[in-house]
């Protein structure tokens, strides 16, 4: 509108319109295709107060030159992400651009989701970062990024950028103030999830499970793979979110053989490694008067993983009733008793809390007054009936071997008839088993903490780990320090083994087996950009200091075209 003031008057003149009339005409005639500018001074005195206007209104703003965004970025360490690992380079690369924003300059921060797999990358070059994420196989469970995106605001500050780029949006947006970009989309997977052992007519049948974790019919195909050959490939129909069994007899004469399915875009679940079973047994050596064999036939025949001593001196356990110091074996100590007219104890039978017998239930025990068993301070007592130790464990200090004393005659008790009892003997004799220093064979899962006994001190061995192909051939190796507290297991399906020096510890195959991460249902694309901060636009960016001169500018051109046109007003009247 101040535009359209500053226009001049119309003059008014009187004179005869018969030389307009034929002016008009002539133009109604050959029309015009072009009508001149007409060049005044006040035309280009506006024009300019309009460019200077949209300038101001503008409002530009420079980047500083030495202005730098802090950016983090914290990636899925789930193991369904590695579907998706080739969007992860071009949502890397625009989310960079926009959190950059107005800064000259970056500084990132690439960490994944799993703190115990640390820093990824920390630089100013997108180029150099994304040369990390080449060979990038994430393969670990379902993981809180909550700690990690803690770490990394403290490391980008109040005013730096955090994105979490996930495959599965979650249910609330992640904290401190970061965004999320999910990257995920609904994918067919079909995989093993598991495998079991049984014995049939002397060979060893294995049975592994096939899952269809889609909403749609699949097919597939699978074979079973050693190092001689692999059978015949047959063909598999799963119904939508169905199981399937699969068994066959495990090669007589392989050590090691892998059931292998076709193949899927989430491919750790295609495959299972098997080894024969082969838990540490411990070997159980009997003291007892003949009378008490059937007690010693008993443990046998009822507990797994146990056998007879080879020879004497060979056993790890001995069930005795005479002996109570465990110097070369551990001990079960039934204490017998020939009197058989003794009172029963009586009184409150209290437990102690201990892993022996936590749980159990000792109530309904009836015991006899035998003749007691003295124990020694150093003992542990598990089971009061008043003020008489019933059942203590005592630990022979230089070999560290175990005696576990049931102090009364166990056949003048209903002590046989008591579930807690079996189970108290049960739980000594797996902890005795699993302290044992000797070679076992089991499957494991991949990543899985492995229980392994080695020998531990200064003159220990260090423990050598060792993966191998399925005809054998070592793959690679590794050494871990003996006093190593957590050991696990590959992050990969694979054979493995674990030695001590000379002896042999673990053999094993390992397996995924995390059905959460095999199931692709929920996962979808979505964003939840990060916000823009005005203290970000400040901190990165200057105004135009020149913005005082363009006003004054912009006036005095307004001023200028509103005093020709009334000086040129003036003249015409």
């Amino acid at each position: 509108m101040l535009i359209h003031f500053l226009q001049r008057r119309a003059k008014v003149e009187l004179v005869s319109t018969l030389f307009l009339l034929r002016q008009t005409q002539r133009e109604s005639t050959s029309g015009r295709r072009f009508d001149r500018l007409v060049n005044s001074v006040p035309l280009w005195l506006q024009i300019l107060a309009v460019l200077l206007l949209t300038w101001l209104l503008v409002q530009p703003r420079y980047i500083k030159a030495k202005s730098t965004q802090r950016i983090a970025i914290v990636l899925d360490s789930s193991a369904s992400m590695r579907v998706f690992e080739k969007k992860l380079a071009s949502t890397l690369q625009s989310e960079i651009r926009r959190l950059q924003g107005n800064a000259a300059n970056i500084e990132i921060w690439l960490m994944e989701s799993d703190p115990s797999q640390g820093k990824i990358y920390q630089g100013t070059s997108v180029e150099d970062m994304l040369k990390t994420l080449e060979n990038r196989a994430p393969h670990s469970g379902a993981t809180d990024p909550g700690n990690t995106l803690r770490v990394v605001r403290s490391l980008v500050g109040s005013e730096g950028a955090i994105t979490y780029i996930t495959d599965t949006p979650p249910e609330s947006a992640p904290p401190y103030n970061a965004s999320y970009i999910a990257i995920g989309k609904n994918t067919d997977n079909c995989g093993i999830t598991g495998v079991s052992f049984s014995q049939r007519d002397g060979n060893l049948i294995w049975k592994a499970i096939v899952r269809n974790y889609s909403d749609t019919e699949q097919q597939r195909n699978w074979h079973l793979e050693t190092a001689d050959g692999r059978s015949k490939q047959q063909s598999l129909t799963l119904s939508a979110g169905g199981l399937a069994t699969l068994q066959g007899a495990f090669p007589s004469d392989q050590p090691r053989c892998r059931i292998v399915l076709s193949s899927d875009a989430f491919d750790l679940d295609d495959s299972l490694p098997l080894v024969r079973p082969a838990p540490k047994p411990l070997l159980v050596q009997s003291t007892l008067p003949k009378e008490s064999t059937r007690l010693y036939d008993k443990l046998l025949s009822s507990f797994p993983n146990l056998k007879p001593a080879p020879a004497e001196g060979a056993a790890d356990l001995v069930i005795t009733s005479t002996a109570t110091t465990p110097r070369r074996s551990h001990l079960i100590v039934f204490p017998q008793d020939k009197a058989s007219n003794r009172p029963y104890l009586t009184g409150n039978i209290v437990a102690t809390r201990h892993p022996l017998t936590d749980g159990l239930n000792w109530q309904t025990l009836l015991v006899r007054a035998t003749i007691p068993i003295p124990h020694d301070q150093s003992d542990d007592v598990l089971l009061w009936p008043g003020n008489r130790p019933l059942i203590y464990l005592r630990t022979h200090p230089p070999s560290g071997n175990k005696a576990l004393i049931l102090n009364f005659d166990i056949h003048q008790s209903n002590a046989l008839k008591q579930p807690a009892t079996a189970i108290l003997l049960l739980r000594f004799c797996e902890q005795l088993r699993k302290e044992k220093i000797a070679p076992e064979s089991r499957i494991t899962e991949t990543s899985e903490p492995l229980e392994v006994t080695r020998r531990r001190g200064e003159k220990a061995s260090p423990l050598i780990f060792t993966s191998l192909a399925l005809d054998g051939s070592v793959l690679a190796t590794a050494t871990v320090p003996p006093h190593t507290a957590l050991i696990s297991a590959p992050e990969t399906p694979g054979f493995f083994t674990l030695t001590q020096g000379e002896e042999s510890l673990l053999t094993s195959a390992a397996h995924f087996a995390d059905t959460r991460e095999a199931d692709f249902s929920h996962c979808a694309t979505d964003q939840l950009p990060a916000s823009t901060m005005a203290t970000a636009v400040d901190r990165h960016t200057r105004d135009d200091h020149l913005w005082r001169i363009w006003t004054c500018m912009t006036l005095a051109a307004l001023l200028g075209a509103w005093a020709f046109s009334r000086s040129a007003s003036t003249r015409d009247h």
